[in-house]
């Protein structure tokens, strides 16, 4: 019983200790998925306002696609807001002269990483089932309302008796409409491409039918004339038609092809398994579905790996200098991003296996924080051996 009594204050220290560690990183975490998300968010904003307001979108399909696109902004923000939210934490535990306080105690750099490893893994975990469950349903939601706004649009910026400028460059006349079925009545289309010439299309009646299921669109038109201008403008023919079908290149007015969509990045897990397995049975290529399969586990993995260089980093800083550390983990976090976009590019091309591509880039980053916590461990300088080269080069 004696000899218990000492550890028992020591335990309570040690738990006192990682829990006021983890509240820091914590913190600082929670800001950096705010901004992040906030700055990403920013960039999109534009493009929204010009859906709501120049083209006539629905605010409520806009307030949907805000909402699905913000879980591919968290897979990249938790990453970068987990290794600034170490790297901030525990600059700011040196600046304030706290880490050489618990240093001079007996307390190293691997009694402070032991709960940044649990963070890691948590944060890992979170990366883990956005990127399995989250995005997939996210970007099926993107695909479905990015359809919804595009058919909408075909009927609901049309206004009756008003030259309308409608998709692909297709001027539209209706004289009446009627806003819920979709029904018009005395139509004019006037069109002008250059692989088809000039057209004008008269008729009675027209409908806009859309094809869910194959993100497609045409305008059915009954009881009309068709008139084709020739080169010369001199002449043209004429054809009457009972019934006639206009394909609508929804394309041309989202700037999506939405019959390409439903590709890796909106599979669930057994889909997208079950679409590479036949593939390869089949002897076809299934590059994409094996990179979707190894990006869902490469950034938690990554994640599992930040602690190793957010506390080199953050530790490194001198006393009254936070931001030193701060801008060397975005550089990182960018450098990373890099190599992973690299890493997918190369996997494409085939130069080197899918896997071996996919994750280097971890394998890298993994060296490199080994290698900063080492030195940050011992005392050692980072940039060791660039305080004697400029020396040298200053006697010189």
């Amino acid at each position: 019983m004696n000899q218990a009594k000492p550890t028992q204050p020591a335990r309570r220290t040690g738990r006192t200790l990682q829990r006021y560690v983890l509240r820091e990183v914590r913190n600082a975490f929670a800001v950096g998925i705010g901004s992040a998300v906030s700055i990403l968010f920013v960039l999109r904003v534009v493009e929204l306002v010009d859906l709501a307001f120049a083209r006539g979108v629905p605010g409520r399909l806009v307030l949907g696609l805000s909402g699905y696109i913000v879980p591919s902004f968290l897979e990249t923000a938790i990453p970068m807001a987990a290794l600034l939210g170490i790297v901030v934490a525990f600059a700011r535990l040196g600046s304030d002269g706290e880490l050489v306080a618990l240093r001079a105690s007996g307390v190293g750099l691997m009694n402070l990483l032991r709960p940044l490893l649990a963070f890691g893994f948590a944060v890992a975990t979170l990366s883990l089932v956005l990127g399995i469950w989250v995005r997939p349903w996210a970007n099926r939601g993107i695909e479905i309302t990015t359809y919804e706004m595009a058919r909408t649009r075909l009927t609901a910026a049309l206004r009756p008796g008003v030259f309308n400028d409608w998709f692909g460059g297709v001027i539209l006349y209706v004289d009446q409409l009627d806003p819920k079925s979709g029904d018009m009545r005395s139509v004019m289309l006037a069109e002008e491409r250059k692989e088809y010439g000039r057209k004008t299309i008269f008729a009675a009646e027209g409908h806009v039918q859309s094809n869910e299921d194959a993100r497609t669109a045409h305008l059915e038109l009954h009881d009309g004339s068709l008139l084709t201008y020739h080169d010369s403008d001199k002449y043209h023919d004429k054809t009457d038609f009972t019934s006639m079908e206009i394909n609508l290149d929804l394309t041309e007015d989202t700037g999506v092809d939405l019959r390409e969509m439903g590709g890796p990045g909106a599979m669930t897990w057994t889909d997208l398994v079950g679409e590479r397995d036949t593939k390869l049975a089949r002897g076809e290529s299934a590059i994409e579905e094996t990179i979707e399969l190894h990006r869902k586990f490469v950034l938690p993995a990554a994640a599992l790996l930040l602690p190793f260089i957010g506390v080199p980093l953050g530790a490194a800083g001198r006393r009254g200098v936070r931001s030193r550390g701060m801008v060397v983990s975005i550089l990182v976090v960018l450098i990373y991003y890099l190599l992973l976009t690299g890493a997918v590019t190369l996997a494409r091309q085939q130069v080197v296996p899918i896997a071996l591509s996919m994750w280097l880039p971890n394998l890298l980053l993994g060296g490199l924080g080994l290698w900063l916590f080492r030195r940050s461990a011992t005392e050692q300088p980072l940039m060791f051996g660039l305080t004697s080269w400029i020396s040298l080069r200053k006697r010189g």
